[in-house]
């Protein structure tokens, strides 16, 4: 009978050790219809807690105790971090001290250190780790170690250093216990260049008593060389409070006594990009808001046919006349195309406010036929002598043909909203032209309203609406008379065509990553056009 609990044991240990080399062996494959964190009972949440514990649900106060060593003198520093994205609007972080706490640091570099520490992220909604890099690299009796990194095209710029930290995950009697971080290429901490894996960061979980992880406290150990001295630093962290989304207080496994923040020194904060203006209040409320700055290439053809509205000549320079009457307006077009390869630049300054910049290179062709009324031929016909014009030589109609270039810049402002998927956005640009040519500029103004739909499970929004183009349509020019018996004559003239405003467009954007996009817009109607973009956001 006393053999039992020995048998027991060892068949439990047997049958341990054939699931930890099935799953071993099994580490090419992902788990069917699961992932090795869901299969351990852990929130991919948690890995991204590890990298800025303001990725957490909720908000938190810390105490803070930092040693600073450079082997000569040891300089220590206390302070209570607190993070609560409902403080206020733009301040996400206070940092409590008494001015004999904190020692060597100062005040400003204490808060740009947690800035540092705690950034914000805007894609905190999507997990940030590669799931294909999850690995078992050891398992024993009661404890099993995996491994993972960050997914590089999910991190902001605030958090670019996860590009470069490698992860392992500590779970211990099917609990999870902590994640280590360590930087495998050199980063910068402060201004100061840590070469690879100095530095390493110890993150400790505890499970609450509603269910969940939340971080409990962390170790961080930072060592670079400043004017030839190594210097240490030590980063120990404490959660003495932690409320969840709604604001209730939670409880854990040996939580520490929590610390008053009457009497001290409160410095306020914000994280991540102070751009747009109320978008983090924005994002608290459910929207779905892009990175606020961007930077993109596109070209954009079109075509029309314009008609004729007025016409005027003249000879040898001379003063224009306007011969409209003269000019078979129903039988004359002039087919118009136009190309432009451009870059754009463009910020969200509130959630519904985006204003651009663009600048880039211009091509517009023109290659139609003005006919002649019956009436001028046959004035033509009759009086052309006095001009130098034979009978043989009175054109049927007058060539419009010119291909004009010319760097274009401009700028715009694009308002915005939406409801639920739905998106409703008004664009108003302005575009100048100077045509290098016939040393000119022209002044075009576009508008584009639009209504959209962004599919949530993908990002691709595909929307519909019209454009208006506004611009002069005044083309002027001189055609060289042949006369080859006497001087050399040219009839000048200046033509207005009958402006295409309106057209109706369409078209589709699609994410490729998290900070590639691209975009691909028509237009059909009277005018035809195509747009393409490729664009790149901060």
């Amino acid at each position: 009978m006393k053999l039992k609990p020995i048998i027991i044991k060892s068949l439990s240990f047997i049958i341990f050790n054939c699931i930890v080399a099935t799953t071993l062996m099994g580490q090419e494959a992902l788990p069917v219809n699961s992932n090795l964190l869901i299969e351990y009972g852990i929130s991919p949440k948690v890995l991204d807690a590890a990298l800025s514990s303001t990725l957490q649900e909720g908000s938190f106060k810390e105490k803070v105790h930092m040693i600073r060593d450079d082997g000569d003198v040891v300089k220590k520093a206390d302070f209570i971090f607190i993070y609560d994205p409902k403080y206020k609007d733009g301040i996400d972080i206070q940092v409590a001290y008494h001015k004999d706490s904190i020692g060597y640091l100062e005040s400003k570099k204490l808060v740009k250190l947690m800035q540092q520490m705690h950034s914000f992220s805007r894609k905190s909604t999507s997990y940030l780790y590669d799931e294909k890099s999850l690995k078992v690299i050891s398992m024993k009796e009661d404890e099993i170690v995996l491994s993972f990194f960050y997914d590089a095209d999910k991190l902001e710029p605030e958090l670019k250093y996860g590009k470069k930290a490698k992860g392992l995950i500590y779970v211990k009697n099917k609990e999870l216990v902590k994640v280590e971080l360590t930087n495998t290429k050199p980063i910068k901490f402060l201004g100061q260049k840590v070469a690879a894996n100095e530095y390493n960061s110890t993150i400790y979980y505890r499970r609450t008593l509603n269910g969940g992880h939340i971080e409990a406290s962390s170790v961080d150990h930072i060592t670079y060389t400043k004017k030839g001295k190594e210097i240490k630093t030590t980063i120990n962290s404490e959660t003495v409070e932690y409320n969840d989304a709604k604001g209730i207080a939670l409880n854990w496994a040996e939580k520490p006594a929590t610390v008053s923040t009457a009497n001290m020194e409160i410095l306020e904060k914000s994280l991540g990009w102070a751009l747009p203006i109320f978008g983090k209040g924005a994002t608290k409320l459910g929207y779905k808001l892009p990175r606020p700055i961007g930077v993109n290439a596109f070209v954009h053809f079109q075509s029309q046919t314009l008609k004729l509205n007025d016409i005027k000549v003249g000879l040898n320079g001379g003063e224009l006349r306007d011969v409209s009457s003269l000019v078979n307006f129903d039988a004359s077009s002039v087919p118009q195309t136009s190309e432009a390869q451009n870059f754009r630049a463009d910020v969200w300054i509130f959630p519904f406010l985006n204003l651009s910049a663009m600048v880039g290179t211009g091509k517009n062709r023109l290659d139609g036929k003005i006919y002649l009324s019956d009436e001028l031929i046959a004035a033509l016909e009759k009086y052309g002598w006095l001009i130098g014009i034979s009978k043989d030589d009175i054109p049927e109609f007058l060539p419009i043909q010119s291909e004009l270039t010319s760097l274009v810049y401009g700028g715009g402002a694009t308002m915005a909203g939406g409801v639920g998927n739905f998106n409703l956005s008004l664009t108003y640009q302005v575009a100048f032209a100077e045509v290098f040519e016939v040393n000119t500029r022209k002044f075009a103004q576009i508008f584009n309203p639009a209504i959209g739909y962004r599919f949530p499970s993908s990002g691709v929004n595909i929307m519909a609406g019209a454009q208006g183009q506004f611009y002069n349509t005044l083309t002027a020019g001189s055609i060289k008379l042949p006369n080859p018996d006497g001087p050399n004559n040219s009839l000048d003239f200046a033509v207005n065509f009958k402006p295409i405003n309106w057209n109706f467009i369409a078209g589709v954007y699609a994410p490729i990553t998290d900070h590639f996009d691209i975009s691909l817009q028509t237009g059909w109607g009277k005018r035809s056009s195509l747009t393409a973009i490729i664009g790149y956001r901060f």
